[in-house]
């Protein structure tokens, strides 16, 4: 009986001591860990300290790509990057929000270009028209965003959009379908025919009429843009071939299915042309 207990306490013992042991262990482990993070993280700071101190890293070059209508210099101006200043450190967010308050800067990309070059690529809006409020000019883009207004310095030759408010909350889909063909005119080599559209006007009731300064007057309805106006492509091939594409025409493709030409005397609106002879294509 007294042997049974020797050997019982024997191997409390036994246990206590490698629990002990286990738990030196462990200890030792997590403090050999502690001692590699705080060695990891003085290099780190160590690293990044010299890195932004470094002249290695000093700014010798901003260079300004994707502008048009902006300068280089308005830019630079607006970003306000100090000669000299660490490429590492700077705020590119900062930076960007400087330059978006032009209004012709739709978006900014801040890159760096190591060492020394910090690259600011800028993609500008692209106005496809202009619209007139109480007398002033404004410039929208191919979304539908007015952005600017027009000013001397805007060297741009756009259509103008009557016939809708700019200040509409919602504004209807002949005016976003009207400004996606506009863009597409504007862009496209394929509509050289038309000469350039000054006007798009744009009516409840009877949809979408461009006015060119080729002397086209072209009433296109609702829909089908770009069908009606490859029909009108083959329209003014036949009236070549006539001898009737000079002049200013009124072309009425509401309804392709029966195009009507009428010469006009005045390429004013709808309202207010005087008829000439009629044609049926």
């Amino acid at each position: 009986m007294r042997a049974r207990k020797q050997v019982s306490l024997e191997a409390r013992k036994n246990r206590l001591i490698r629990r002990l042991v286990g738990a030196l262990g462990d200890s030792a482990g997590a403090l050999v860990l502690l001692a590699a993070a705080a060695f990891l993280s003085s290099v780190f700071i160590f690293v990044c300290s010299s890195v932004l101190s470094s002249p290695y890293f000093a700014i010798k070059e901003v260079s300004v790509r994707g502008v048009r209508e902006l300068t280089e210099k308005e830019v630079l101006e607006l970003a306000k990057v100090e000669p000299q200043t660490n490429i590492m450190g700077i705020n590119k967010e900062v930076i960007a929000s400087r330059v978006a308050v032009n209004p012709w800067v739709k978006t900014i990309y801040i890159g760096r270009e190591l060492p020394d070059r910090l690259v600011l690529d800028i993609r500008e809006r692209k106005p496809v028209a202009l619209v007139k409020e109480n007398g002033i000019f404004y410039l929208i883009d191919g979304e539908g965003h007015i952005f600017k207004k027009l000013s001397h310095g805007d060297d741009v030759d756009l259509p103008v959009i009557t016939g809708v408010k700019i200040n509409l909350a919602e504004k209807p889909p002949l005016y976003a379908d009207t400004l996606k063909l506009l863009e597409t005119l504007f862009t496209s080599g394929d509509y050289g025919f038309l000469g350039t559209v000054s006007e798009a006007h744009l009516d409840g009731v009877f949809g979408l009429s461009l006015l060119t300064d080729s002397g086209l007057y072209l009433k296109l309805g609702r829909e089908d843009f770009y069908g009606k106006l490859n029909q009108l492509k083959i329209v003014l091939a036949d009236l070549e071939k006539r001898g009737m594409s000079h002049g200013r025409l009124f072309v009425d493709l509401a309804d392709v299915s029966k195009v009507t030409v009428e010469r006009l005397e005045m390429p004013r609106q709808t309202k207010e042309r005087k008829k000439g002879p009629q044609y049926r294509i």
